[in-house]
């Protein structure tokens, strides 16, 4: 049992012992970096030779600086700084030191350049480094015009002096909206030229292809339609001003203003690449994706139009990680998607699955950088993204290509086999046509003595119409005028009407009825009966008619309102005297005997309205309009009919050019006819006075 004991105190003491000391290394002060020894080499990297102090409070100055570096506050950063998305400044500190190997007048180049705020303090040679005023003050950052830099350069270009063997401190105030990056190199002159020749030349070569795809897909569009092509060249377009802003190319270009859009083109760049590639990804992987990817791609094209938005407004660093965090699930999604597009395209899958698992290494590097993640490298800050994106973008046009190419095999295929279709098609109908055509002709045969026999009924029925107008129109003159003389009789005696009188009434108006409507239906439909057209006065004759129909009618009243102007037309007086009685004779069977038919002319511009008003069962205007058809009554009417009148009224209207309507309104039926009218003579406008003349004087 004490053996026991023992060994569990021994194990208890040795763990302790582990724990601090762990615990002092950890809490121990990082060594300082050591200086960046420059020798026969005509370049050299800062990595490894930079110390780092953080300024949450952004208002450390450099005396506080020099004062932290005596206490031993700054630490060693193993490789270069990238601090990602925070709200803090970034002090930097390195030493350079020369040989006699490297030449004393040297360039410092640091990156990225698209710093906002990038401040150097360089040690004047031989004073003492722990004053401030032994620094001489290099302000950089793309908030600083171009012109104002010491050397004009896509990136942020000091010159240095280098005394020998003597060292030179620099200290860097880092501060940007962005990411907080920073690394450094030392040239020799030579080296710094040939590396700016070099950059321009792989930008240009960048710019070209990038250009040339651009143009391509727009032809594509333009000639096929495919808004795919068109999405496409949107993202080749954001990925082309987002390089020129990245890579510093319109620092050469614009010196003057690239100052004031450097950061709408490098951020915004940022969010419109992820607005156009969500919509692009959404439109290319439609035909597999799921409807929650869908959705994901749409959710994130807002985010990237929020993270255009945001650097006018300033809130740029806190909508940048969620979107980089988005973009690095939506380069995940897309993988999948375009290994299921590959299954269903084959000979096209290849292509989109290669050019995605190539932008999956770029994005994931280079949000993973920007993020503070993975370390800053100085030469594959923002060129991984580039490279890759540039292969993608190859990619994704040959895919696109091969698209058309096979769409165009597909149609061809399918134009042979729809021009065989055509050709069965064709001699099918030339047999069905060979069958029709016998068919046809024994048909024409026969249309032919059914033609002959029509048209023999035709002239037997508009002969019989003839005689049956000859024999009839008489004994109903005779009929109509004695009833007329008995009606006065009657009046003038005092006595009471007899029905038996009433029922002849009725028999002679339903034969007046009958001869008018045949008669007219003839008149229309026989060629030659219209006779000649002839010029007509409205007023007269609409007083004529009314005259006429109160005669056959004494028990309705009848009253007519005419114009006071003179009004003319040109017409067939008979078919219009038939028109009118079928509206007047319409009127009177459809309203109660006691309520009176309300008869007006009038004038509206180049037409006569012609209102006929009665009341009557309310109808809708559909009803209204289906009463003109032919064969078709109301479905209120309790008189007998053929339903035929207001049919031959809406002919003989539209024969003289007019219109005709029925409408119901205000508890009442109004028929209203339009018909044109023609330019008076001097003849009217004499008769027309000779009428004003008469009425003023009765």
């Amino acid at each position: 049992m004490t053996a026991i004991i023992f060994s569990k105190t021994r194990l208890r003491t040795l763990l302790c012992g582990i724990f601090f000391l762990l615990a002092s290394l950890l809490s121990s002060p990082a060594l300082a970096a050591g200086p960046l020894l420059l020798g026969e080499s005509s370049a050299y990297d800062l990595t490894g030779h930079i110390e780092l102090l953080k300024d949450p409070t952004l208002k450390m100055g450099f005396q506080e600086v020099l004062k932290a570096r005596e206490n031993g506050r700054f630490r060693s950063l193993e490789g270069n700084l990238n601090n990602g998305y925070k709200r803090e400044a970034c002090w930097v500190r390195f030493t350079v030191e020369r040989n006699a190997s490297f030449p004393e007048a040297s360039w410092l180049r640091l990156k990225p350049n698209y710093i906002n705020e990038l401040t150097l303090y360089i040690q004047r040679p031989g004073s003492d480094p722990e004053l401030a005023s032994s620094y001489h003050v290099v302000p950089l950052g793309n908030h600083i015009p171009a012109l104002q830099r010491p050397v004009l350069h896509p990136d942020f270009v000091v010159p240095l002096v280098l005394p020998t063997s003597e060292p030179l401190i620099i200290y860097a105030r880092v501060f940007s909206k962005s990411s907080i990056s920073f690394a450094g190199r030392v040239h020799t002159t030579e080296d710094l030229r040939d590396f700016t020749n070099q950059h321009i030349i792989l930008q240009s070569l960048f710019l070209g292809i990038t250009l040339t795809l651009l143009v391509i897909n727009i032809i594509f569009y333009l000639l096929i339609r495919d808004t795919l092509f068109l999405y496409y060249s949107f993202y080749l377009l954001a990925g082309i001003l987002f390089n020129f802003a990245a890579e510093g190319s319109l620092t050469l270009l614009f010196p003057s203003f690239v100052h004031i859009v450097s950061d709408y083109l490098v951020y915004g760049g940022i969010g419109a690449n992820i607005l156009v590639y969500s919509e692009f990804s959404r439109k290319l992987f439609f035909p597999v994706a799921s409807v929650w990817s869908l959705r994901y791609m749409r959710l994130l094209s807002l985010v990237g139009f929020l993270t255009i938005t945001a650097v006018p407004f300033g809130f740029y660093p806190s909508i940048a990680p969620i979107a980089f965090i988005g973009t690095l699930s939506l380069v995940v999604v897309q993988m999948v998607l375009s290994v299921r597009l590959g299954r269903s395209l084959p000979g096209i899958g290849i292509f989109i699955v290669l050019a995605f698992a190539v932008s999956t290494l770029g994005y994931f590097h280079m949000l993973l950088r920007l993020m503070g993640i993975l370390p800053l490298g100085f030469f594959w800050d923002t060129n991984t993204l580039q490279f890759t994106s540039l292969i993608h973008m190859i990619l994704i046009s040959v895919a696109l290509s091969e698209r058309i190419r096979r769409s165009e095999r597909i149609l061809a295929e399918s134009a042979r086999r729809e021009l065989d279709a055509a050709k069965e098609t064709e001699r099918r109908a030339v047999e069905l046509a060979n069958t029709m055509t016998v068919e046809l002709r024994n048909s024409k045969n026969l249309l032919e003595i059914a033609f002959a026999s029509e048209q023999q009924a035709l002239r037997q029925q508009h002969r019989f119409l003839s005689m049956l107008s000859h024999e009839y129109r008489t004994p109903l003159a005779v009929i109509s005028g004695n009833l007329d003389i008995i009606d006065k009789l009657k009046e003038e005696s005092q006595c009471e009407y007899d029905e038996e009188l009433t029922a002849i009434h009725h028999a002679v108006e339903r034969l007046v009825e009958v001869m008018e409507v045949s008669l007219e239906r003839n008149r229309l439909t026989e060629p030659g009966t219209q006779g000649e057209s002839e010029r007509i006065a409205i007023a007269p004759f609409l007083s004529e008619k009314v005259r006429h129909i109160q005669a056959m009618w004494p028990l309705h009243t009848f009253h007519y309102t005419e114009a006071s102007e003179s009004m003319s037309i040109v017409g067939y007086p008979q078919n219009l005297k038939t028109a009118l009685f079928n509206l007047l004779d319409n009127a009177r069977k459809y309203s109660p005997q006691a309520s009176p038919v309300e008869v007006e002319s009038r004038i509206d511009g180049a037409e006569v309205v012609i209102t006929i008003k009665n009341q009557g069962e309310p109808f809708t205007p559909e009803e209204g309009e289906a009463f003109f058809d032919k064969y078709s009554r109301g479905s209120n009417t309790n008189t007998s009919g053929a339903g035929v009148g207001l049919w031959l009224v809406r002919q003989i209207i539209q024969q003289h050019h007019g219109q005709v309507m029925l409408e119901f309104a205000e508890s009442r039926i109004c028929a209203t006819v339009r018909l044109p009218l023609v330019a008076e003579t001097e003849e009217d406008q004499d008769i027309q006075t000779s009428q004003n003349s008469q009425k003023a004087s009765s």
